[in-house]
C-alpha cells in the first residue's frame, strides 16, 4: 500500500493506494497518523477509492485512527470507499461510525464546519 499525504491546517488527508493487507501497511498508516497528530491535526480524511482490499488488521488501524481523532476532539472521515471497503465496513458494522463523503472537498468542508 502507498500513501499520499497532504496537510491543511488541522486536517490531514491520506489517500490509501493498493491493498491494505500487511503489517507494513498498518505501520505506514499509524506512522502517518502519528505525524499528523504531532503537526496539530485533529481531523483525518482517508481516501479509500484506490484501496481494492482491506483485511482485519487494516480495519483495526482505521478504527484506531477514528478513536484517536475523537479523543482529540476531531473526527475521521472516509472518502469514496472502494466497493470492497464499503461492503466490508458495512458487514463489520462500523461504516456508520465514520463520516462518508464522495469527494475530498466535501469531507474537508465537513471538518471545517464542526
Amino acid at each position: 500500500m502507498d500513501l499520499d499525504i497532504r496537510q491543511n491546517g488541522n486536517i490531514c488527508s491520506l489517500k490509501l493506494k493498493g491493498p491494505f493487507k500487511s503489517v507494513e501497511s498498518v505501520k505506514a498508516l499509524n506512522s502517518a497518523v502519528e505525524s499528523a497528530f504531532a503537526a496539530g491535526c485533529i481531523y483525518i480524511t482517508l481516501d479509500l477509492s484506490a484501496m481494492p482490499y482491506i483485511d482485519s488488521a487494516g480495519i483495526g488501524a482505521i478504527v484506531s485512527t477514528l478513536r484517536q481523532t475523537r479523543q482529540l476532539g476531531g473526527h475521521t472521515m472516509l472518502i469514496n470507499p472502494s466497493p470492497f471497503a464499503e461492503k466490508t465496513f458495512k458487514m463489520v458494522g462500523i461504516l456508520s461510525l465514520f463520516g462518508v463523503y464522495s469527494s475530498e472537498e466535501d469531507a474537508i468542508a465537513a471538518c471545517e464546519s464542526t
